[in-house]
């Protein structure tokens, strides 16, 4: 059966009703760094989001072939996970009013294998 990321860490992927802290254990993630407004079409973040998936279906799917990277086990493609930043006067507390110019980084556990080590 393939591995679930978000049933195996359900404490980490499921949304509380009350802010809580939780403790992330160290996880090998395939990531895109970069800036962008996530709703302009065709931008530096769409593409971002579809090199991701493409990458990670691409991984998931190495076990329909004769070839699979060191450590390779059938899992779920997880969620996308993304990290923003944003510079002076992006975030006013409330609304971020230049989505552009948040620094965007878009990560995807899928390249997370049993010996932590990443496919390049």
């Amino acid at each position: 059966m393939a591995f679930d990321f978000k049933k195996e860490y359900r404490d980490l992927y499921q949304a509380k009703t009350k802010p809580v802290r939780v403790e992330v254990p160290a996880m090998t993630f395939a990531a895109v760094a970069g800036t962008g407004d996530p709703n302009e079409e065709g931008g530096a973040y769409a593409r971002a989001l579809a090199l991701l998936y493409g990458f990670s279906y691409t991984v998931k799917m190495a076990k329909m072939g004769s070839w699979q990277p060191d450590g390779y086990f059938d899992y779920v493609v997880p969620p996308l996970e993304g990290l923003w930043w944003g510079g002076a006067g992006a975030f006013d507390g409330t609304v971020i009013a230049d989505k552009s110019a948040p620094v965007v980084g878009l990560a995807h556990q899928t390249a997370r294998f049993r010996d932590s080590r990443c496919v390049h």
